[in-house]
């Protein structure tokens, strides 16, 4: 009678550790699905992205530069949302609502989100939202392509694209003044000289001087 009490705890034991296996690999499972990498692997020539708080700006690749309109970019940062368009890894998947509750929750009202399309010849191979930061501004959560699944992205990415057009253009910086340089004079008269190039004091009088004699 022992005995077979004693068996029937072994089975009730094994059977829970079987389960509670059977259970981790399920979790497991289910949050490495979840994670996904949004990857463009193909050349594009458009950028846009738009917020209520910075307005819209439009990136058009010409060869191997970029501009806004026929101005050129600030290289640095233009490279940084090229590269961030390409590969965009999230970390797990945090909401599959497309209700108000959600979407207020992770920062993806229209007053609140980024929105980012990437496109070629008008084709388009990308549309992001961007919400809230998360983690000290390192993580976002996203939206992609008009899914109502609600991603945890790494990468900074709201960052990258909190710009407004004139942020983004490149400075031209004037080029300095020479000194000495020539000076029109105010009618536009017979250009004028500093007076760091003006004759030593006294040396007008010495020429006219010699000449008289």
């Amino acid at each position: 009678m022992k005995d077979k009490l004693y068996l029937r705890k072994i089975i009730l034991c094994t059977a829970i550790v079987i389960l509670a296996l059977i259970y981790i690999f399920q979790v497991i499972s289910g949050s490495r699905s979840s994670v996904k990498d949004f990857k463009i692997e193909k050349a594009f020539d458009t950028i846009e992205f738009s917020s209520a708080d910075k307005g819209k700006v439009e990136l058009k690749r010409y060869g191997d530069f970029w501009k806004i309109g026929m101005d050129d970019v600030d290289a640095d940062k233009v490279n940084l949302i090229v590269e961030a368009v390409k590969n965009i890894r999230t970390l797990g998947l945090v909401s599959k609502s497309s209700g108000d509750d959600a979407t207020e929750r992770y920062g993806l009202t229209d007053a609140q989100k980024v929105s980012v399309k990437v496109s070629d010849n008008g084709k388009e191979y990308l549309s992001l939202e961007i919400g809230k930061d998360a983690a000290n501004g390192q993580q976002n959560y996203i939206r992609v392509n008009g899914s109502k699944d609600i991603y945890l992205a790494s990468g900074a990415l709201k960052g990258k694209f909190s710009y407004k057009a004139e942020e983004l253009i490149k400075k031209v910086e004037e080029a300095p003044k020479t000194e000495g340089a020539a000076e029109a004079s105010p009618e536009g008269g017979t250009p004028t000289v500093s007076d760091s190039s003006q004759a030593p004091e006294g040396s007008a009088k010495a020429v006219s001087d010699s000449s008289q004699k």
